[in-house]
């Protein structure tokens, strides 16, 4: 059952010849009244009635010719397969098309054609929104009952997103464009590509991005910290994962830019390519990128209010409302909004988040899309620590601390205010070439007042321990521009694809310095760590002077996929970045000093071979290098060299259901040097965890992946990975990252009678870690979370989803990295939406 308020169905999109291929202080108030008077500018423009081309896009239809072999059946299903047969995207309300049975279609058709016959008898008629989108509407009365095409009615442009999830009902998605930039479905990329779709992260309840990369295929996260801390980090492959974009978009590698704490209501996927992927990130680690693709408007009216209610005092709401904002629908618009307010399992510990996000999209011409929108996140943790407890007492014994046991200062706070105001602009040329500008402008602010207890060594009778105390505080700015040119070419006959593009941003975090870890007269200490409630005098934090760090990185980049054979693609590619940092620092009453790094001429090479044994399976292989320069430093405070290395992976895929399930198998192997690594015990001058550069590190292991309907109203999504990082003598590393990984999520939707209910469940198993050595070497045995959910569908429009997480009350530590922080307990949450 789909909650949301369309339905779209895709075929493998990428191979059929029809796809197209200030922060706080500013406020969020200006942003939203230029996007009014934006609006007010462009009705007058967009209202008139638009001269569509309907014709010649129906001449266009009925000119090519399709082989159905569609049987009579469920509607829905019926549907999905014309879309994969066309590459058409088909949109409709969910409720029309529950209970609709249709004949089916054979034979060699025009897409239109075979359309009006799917629909004959079932009260439907179809639109055609722009040459790859299709509407659905029940039939108006005055029609006679006949099932008809109705193609006169052109409501948007070449507006869209090919790899759009949201009202599929499903857990994979048809096209992705986050590894080469290039629209690929999942089987035509030659890497690992995990998508979170929005019915996947509706039905698990994730509403932040670090659970949703918590339920993701080989990512672990390592929480060790409240929410808007740095005490989290999240591994994939073995490394650390930094790379994080929106809509594409890299964001900069200077602290505070990573989204590493968004919010999921603004978007409609997150696509997480596991690997390298400097192509498109120019500096970038070998773990993983994080894509978060926002929502764009809707051709037609849909949108929701959820409200939600959990365990510690979880309260959510959540409103979206989309749809055309003139008659003819070349002016289309959205906005999203959510405020959540909770405690948490851990004592004292309160947090709070409000978002807001709107968007307008308009047909300026027939080929020619413009879109505008802000998007609004504020989030703040009170009474919070940026570490959880020590895990041995003085004399090495283990310590055995409560799972609410909160080590931060009751003053002690995290908040970070976030406000993005982005535009692109689209076109699309005749020869099915499109050229897309993005611009955006990103302002933040985080502030962090710490004072966590973790300080000292931990005596039996709770004595011995105190906090860091300390204060961040920081303005950020980034502007990115991208511009990029992709389509179709000929050579030898046969049709290729390219893409091209430059790209790059300006960053700068500044802000004023705190006293850090030491403050002269002040007493840190707890008298007894083990009735702590938090209470200690706040310390005096005037500022010790200001600094301020720059960061650009410019880039040209390409791509293209070669076609020789209909099942072998070759896809090569290439990146030249240049890539600098400037850190400033200006101390009250002392000189100011300046750190200046940078590469020029960095030289990234890609490449990727797919072959297609069956019209199910394929092979693929590909490489890449590493290069990424990284903030990580030594116990002297000096920043370690840049990463380099490469990275190479091999594997299967298939795609069954004409792509409604699809599944890997990969291999992989990354070598590199200078890879930061933990420490253990040592720290920075200014006291944050010192790191060490190892040489001739390598990563290697292997990942299986399965995500899709594996039959009507069954979805599934998951997969096991394995990886071991050793350095060049051999000895393992990064052991306290898992090197074994489960995670499985399934749902399915009853038949007959029972068909407003849905149930499903999720399994996460981590293998054992460690960290240490001798008798200070702390062992966390594998564990294995087990969670259920429900969801009855109240009316067509109302449905109420209950979702019950660690359902066995596993006790388990989620990092042993430094200190100890345990995982969630058993908790449930009761979500209930309305839709239209």
């Amino acid at each position: 059952m789909i909650d949301s308020g369309t339905r779209l169905m895709r075929g493998r999109m990428a191979r059929a010849d029809a796809a197209r291929g200030k922060t706080a202080r500013i406020g969020w108030k200006p942003a939203l009244l230029g996007m009014l008077l934006a609006s007010t500018a462009l009705h007058g423009a967009l209202a008139a009635p638009a001269k569509t081309g309907a014709a010649s896009m129906q001449v266009a239809q009925q000119g090519r010719t399709v082989p159905f072999a569609i049987a009579a059946g469920p509607l829905p299903g019926v549907l999905a397969a014309y879309g994969q047969a066309t590459g058409l995207q088909v949109l409709y309300p969910t409720d029309i098309a529950q209970g609709v049975a249709s004949p089916g279609v054979t034979g060699n058709l025009a897409p239109q054609d075979a359309l009006i016959r799917l629909l004959a008898g079932t009260g439907l008629i179809a639109r055609f929104v722009d040459a790859d989108t299709v509407t659905l509407e029940k039939l108006p009365a005055q029609a006679g009952g006949a099932a008809v095409l109705d193609p006169v009615t052109v409501q948007g442009g070449i507006s869209g997103d090919p790899g759009r999830s949201e009202g599929t009902g499903s857990y994979t998605t048809g096209t992705t464009s986050s590894a080469t930039k290039l629209n690929l479905s999942p089987r035509e990329t030659p890497q690992s590509v995990s998508v979170m779709t929005r019915q996947r992260m509706d039905d698990q309840g994730l509403n932040e991005i670090r659970d949703v990369l918590d339920q993701t295929v080989g990512v672990t996260r390592l929480q060790a910290g409240a929410l808007g801390s740095d005490g989290s980090e999240v591994f994939a492959r073995g490394f650390a994962v930094k790379n994080y974009q929106v809509d594409g978009i890299p964001r900069s590698t200077v602290y505070g830019f990573d989204d590493s704490i968004s919010d999921m209501a603004v978007f409609d996927r997150v696509e997480v390519v596991r690997g390298a992927t400097g192509l498109l990130n120019g500096v970038g680690d070998p773990s993983a990128a994080v894509n978060m693709v926002r929502k764009r408007p809707t051709p037609v009216l849909q949108g929701y209010a959820e409200g939600q209610i959990g365990s510690w005092n979880r309260y959510r709401g959540e409103a979206d409302l989309s749809g055309p904002l003139t008659g003819n629908g070349r002016l289309r618009g959205r906005v999203v909004g959510a405020y959540q307010d909770n405690d948490s399992f851990i004592d004292r510990l309160h947090e709070r988040k409000k978002v807001l996000y709107g968007i307008l999209e308009a047909d300026v011409t027939e080929d020619t899309t413009w879109s505008v929108g802000v998007e609004y996140q504020k989030h703040r943790s009170d009474d919070a620590s940026r570490s959880g407890f020590p895990l041995f007492h003085t004399d090495g014994t283990k310590t055995d601390i409560s799972r609410s046991y909160n080590s931060g200062a009751d003053w002690a706070y995290f908040m970070h205010d976030n406000l993005t105001v982005f535009s692109d602009l689209k076109h699309r040329f005749g020869n099915g070439w499109t050229a897309t500008l993005n611009v955006e402008r990103n302002n933040r602010e985080y502030d962090g007042l710490l004072g966590y207890g973790v300080r000292g060594s931990l005596n039996r009778d709770g004595t011995g321990m105190g906090i860091w105390p300390g204060r961040w505080n920081s303005d950020l700015e980034q502007t990115s521009v991208n511009a990029d040119v992709s389509g179709p070419f000929e050579l030898f006959g046969r049709r290729h694809e390219l893409m091209a593009g430059v790209g790059g941003y300006y960053a700068k975090r500044k802000g004023l310095d705190y006293p850090l870890w030491y403050i002269n007269g002040y007493d840190y200490s707890i008298p007894n760590f083990f009735t702590w409630n938090g209470n200690i005098a706040r310390p005096t934090l005037n500022p010790t002077g200001w600094s301020q760090t720059d960061e650009r990185q410019m880039a040209a980049y390409a791509a293209t996929r070669l076609r020789p054979t209909d099942a072998l693609s070759f896809i090569l590619g290439s990146r030249i970045s240049r890539w600098s940092q400037d850190e400033k620092s200006h101390p009250n009453g002392g000189a100011a000093t300046v750190k200046k790094r940078s590469e020029n001429g960095v030289f990234t090479p890609y490449a990727g071979i797919v072959y297609d044994v069956t019209d199910i399976w394929s092979v693929y292989a590909s490489y890449t290098s590493i290069f990424k320069p990284q903030d990580y430093k030594d116990v002297s405070g000096q920043t370690l060299d840049p990463l380099d290395g490469n990275a190479y992976e091999a594997g299967v895929k298939a795609e069954f259901f004409g792509g409604l399930l699809n599944a890997s198998a990969a291999v992989f192997l990354i070598q590199q040097d200078n890879l930061g690594e933990a420490d253990p015990g040592r720290f920075t001058p200014d006291g944050g965890q010192a790191y060490r550069a190892v040489k001739g590190a390598e990563s290697k292991g292997f990942e299986l992946e399965v995500a899709g309907e594996v039959m009507a109203g069954w979805q599934v999504g998951g997969g096991y990975s394995h990886t071991t990082v050793k350095n060049a003598n051999g000895q393992r590393m990064m052991t306290y990252v898992p090197r074994d990984m489960v995670k499985l999520f399934t749902t399915y939707r009853l038949p007959g009678a029972w068909d407003r209910v849905t149930v499903g469940g999720n399994v996460k198993w981590e293998g054992d870690i460690h960290n240490g050595t001798g008798a200070r070497r702390f062992d966390r045995d594998g564990y294995a979370v087990v969670d259920l959910m429900t969801r009855y569908q109240i009316t067509d429009k109302v449905s109420a989803t209950l979702n019950l997480n660690n359902l066995f009350d596993e006790k388990y530590l989620t990092s042993i990295q430094n200190y100890g922080f345990y995982g969630e307990p058993r908790n449930v949450l009761l979500s209930l939406r309305a839709t239209w």
